[in-house]
């Protein structure tokens, strides 16, 4: 019997015999390498902006080489719509990261299919290994909405560019439990899990309770993108002190540190995750009566570097697998 009626049966045997997911699509951003799972530190320059405060603010090829000076950050990106028109910022911002070396991501709003098409030229454009989806707005009502997300999600898993949708309020993510169901009936849905809006939500100023946990590990399961950012259950966005330990940063870091874990045991060759460092300008940043903020958004961009490197080594070893990241700081 030759190989021509052979192997056919033998391929078919072997799918079965393959375990499950062994040819599963990866849903997670990858940057085409062989390397071990790996973070990429990212920064959003909506949160450079105005920086520094109550100067000029620096040029876009200033931040960047704030950045690179500083060390431990891997891409940068920024938000773009989804029209044809964003297209010179892509380039722009295309330019500078190539000059300084970074990686670049995207973020974008998509509330109607007919954006969909733009937005997917654009993370061709950008070569982005994400697209960070906002998508909204809340009051839109939860079948029409995961018609929606099903249909983003095939799009962009079809193309092989990982979507993230991004928790936060205002958008179809706001209500924590409205955002454990999508994940119940879309399988292949994926988040940037931006914790702050789902804390200063529930006002979880102290421990979180069990049910809220619940809900947040349903999240976290999965989150591919991770967004930099800490909520007193009272403020979004708090100063969390220059060596990045107080009882809500704790908190905060105690699910990033789970979520990288997760993500370890998941993920293959090529894959990161990305931690996008996301300290808006005010009115995020609160702001005192003569208008100076009362933080410092670049110092404080630098202790979230720290922070994240940190609970990401931490995972590494404790799953014993990935590639740490940088080096002590």
């Amino acid at each position: 019997m030759t190989c021509r009626s052979t192997c056919p049966l033998l391929l078919v045997a072997l799918l079965f015999l393959a375990p499950v997911g062994a040819f599963a699509q990866s849903l997670h951003a990858s940057d085409g390498s062989q390397d071990p799972p790996k973070l990429w530190i990212a920064v959003n320059l909506w949160g450079m902006m105005g920086l520094p405060d109550g100067q000029p603010e620096w040029s876009l090829d200033e931040k960047l080489s704030r950045l690179k000076a500083a060390g431990g950050f891997d891409a940068v990106d920024r938000y773009v719509a989804p029209e044809p028109k964003s297209e010179a910022a892509v380039a722009e911002l295309d330019a500078a990261a190539k000059k300084h070396g970074f990686r670049v991501g995207m973020h974008t709003h998509i509330d109607r299919l007919e954006q969909l098409d733009p937005a997917i030229a654009l993370a061709r454009k950008v070569g982005t290994p994400y697209v960070d989806v906002m998508t909204g707005p809340y009051y839109v009502g939860e079948e029409e909405t995961v018609r929606l997300l099903r249909a983003l999600t095939q799009r962009f898993k079809a193309e092989k560019i990982a979507m993230m949708l991004q928790t936060h309020r205002g958008l179809v993510t706001q209500d924590v439990l409205r955002t454990v169901s999508y994940t119940k009936q879309i399988p292949d849905l994926r988040f940037d899990l931006d914790l702050s809006h789902y804390v200063a939500a529930g006002e979880l100023g102290d421990d979180f309770p069990p049910a809220a946990t619940d809900a947040f590990d349903a999240i976290v399961a999965r989150a591919g993108m991770l967004d930099g950012r800490v909520s007193n259950g009272e403020q979004v966005q708090i100063d969390i002190g220059p060596a990045g330990d107080n009882p809500h940063a704790r908190r905060f870091a105690a699910v990033w540190k789970k979520a990288m874990a997760g993500w370890l045991k998941r993920a293959g060759k090529g894959d990161v995750l990305p931690f996008r460092i996301e300290l808006g300008p005010p009115d995020y940043a609160i702001r005192d009566l003569s208008g100076r903020e009362i933080s410092d958004r670049w110092a404080q961009t630098l202790v979230f570097r720290t922070l994240a490197e940190r609970l990401f080594n931490e995972a590494v070893r404790e799953t014993g697998t990935g590639l740490p990241h940088g080096g002590a700081r």
